[in-house]
């Protein structure tokens, strides 16, 4: 009995240490693609129609570097997976395409980073509203609250910016600011879809976003027209900004107001970071606990801000009163949202549901090249998942 004691021991101390580097882990490359994601627009700045192309066409290969070999010499992907219509990745690429380019261009255009996490929140709120109306969610009142505290947040870090200038950067970071927390509803709809779609199967992470990229990418191309309308280029000048962007991407300048030679450094390590971040959160939710996740977003937001605060940060700004003020109703609202009813339900000794399965599934809707806001989708579809009603009765009710 002893050595099994000891033996039990030894178990729980590895494992806690296991959870401890993914936890640290997920905060070190989680923050590093937060910071990241803005940085690479500091030397990109004239070029966001090139980042919106090229970071999605650069997970293509990545994925079938997996998927092939996978179908080829393994059983990894089933053919069952392999059947599904591509109609559906081409419906759901469309929609991760757009959510995608609106955010590179909000992320390009608002001058902050501290602004740009605090924006990204705003997807649990939309998601909420979402797959209430669509999916008939419920939700718990510390719910409710935690999103709404997040959204009265949100309103304040953005109130220096609804008068006609001001630390907020004026009217012209307001638009781009609604453009990043609309961004939140078509990678929403993404996932409802997902899970409409794919009903009870369980789809291997990497060959559902390889061919999601596939035609996020397709999709991309005719979307580039109004996309650069946004931007003030015309239609005539699509081809030769791009060319541009890939030239500042390689370091070499076009236009007087360009300083691409750090592009090649800031748009790699970001890519890196993504990947990463990626990998990190598709394993937690698969081998590990949610809460975990959880916990280590929330730890994220605020040291996000401060990086962003810090004067050697490439496009540092220093935190305003505005700034303070929405990080700690924002901070509010996350820890409402995310662990009030699980700390309500630990003083009470009640049994939380099991929701393992609900993670694993969640992780397939991860948006590969938009991670930093879908994380917080992949969440609230993670809580969608983890109510008593099954996928046929989700269907039901979105039909």
């Amino acid at each position: 009995e002893e050595l099994l004691a000891k033996q039990q021991q030894a178990e729980s101390d590895k494992k806690g240490k296991g959870l401890l580097i993914s936890f640290l882990a997920m905060v070190f490359v989680g923050l590093g693609n937060k910071i990241m994601q803005k940085i690479q627009t500091v030397s990109m700045q004239n070029y966001a129609l090139f980042l919106s192309l090229y970071t999605t066409v650069v997970y293509i290969p990545i994925s079938f570097a997996y998927i092939i070999p996978a179908i080829k010499y393994t059983s990894w992907i089933s053919t069952e997976e392999r059947q599904v219509p591509q109609v559906k990745f081409g419906i759901m690429g469309l929609l991760d395409g757009i959510a995608g380019i609106m955010q590179v261009f909000a992320v390009t255009k608002i001058p902050s980073g501290s602004l740009v996490i605090l924006l990204q929140q705003a997807a649990i709120p939309v998601s909420m509203v979402i797959s209430r109306v669509l999916l008939k969610t419920k939700y718990t009142a510390w719910q409710y609250i935690g999103a709404s505290v997040v959204i009265a947040g949100i309103t304040v870090v953005l109130a220096p910016s609804m008068g006609s200038d001001g630390s907020g950067g004026g009217t012209s970071t307001l638009i781009w600011a609604m453009v990043m927390v609309l961004s939140c509803a078509p990678m929403a709809l993404s996932s409802v879809y997902k899970e409409k779609a794919l009903g009870e199967v369980e789809m291997n992470v990497v060959y559902l976003n390889g061919w999601i990229s596939v035609w996020q990418f397709l999709t991309s191309i005719p979307l580039l027209v109004p996309s650069a309308l946004a931007i003030d280029v015309s239609v005539q000048e699509i081809p030769k900004n791009l060319w541009q962007g890939l030239l500042c991407y390689v370091g070499q300048n076009s236009l007087p107001s360009d300083d691409c030679s750090m592009a090649p450094v800031y748009v790699n390590v970001y890519l890196a970071f993504n990947v990463a971040y990626n990998i990190v959160i598709i394993c937690i939710l698969l081998y590990s606990s949610s809460n975990m996740l959880w916990l280590a977003m929330t730890i994220m937001v605020p040291l996000g801000n401060f990086a962003f605060a810090i004067k050697f940060v490439p496009g540092s700004k220093p935190l305003t009163a505005w700034d303070y003020a929405g990080l700690i109703i924002i901070m509010a609202g996350l820890i409402g949202y995310r662990f009030a009813d699980g700390i309500i339900q630990s003083i009470k000794g009640t049994n939380t549901t099991d929701k393992s399965q609900a993670q694993r599934k969640s992780a397939s809707i991860l948006g590969l090249n938009h991670a930093e806001m879908s994380e917080n989708v992949v969440e609230t579809h993670n809580h969608v998942l983890s109510s008593s009603r099954s996928v046929k009765q989700i269907r039901g009710a979105y039909l």
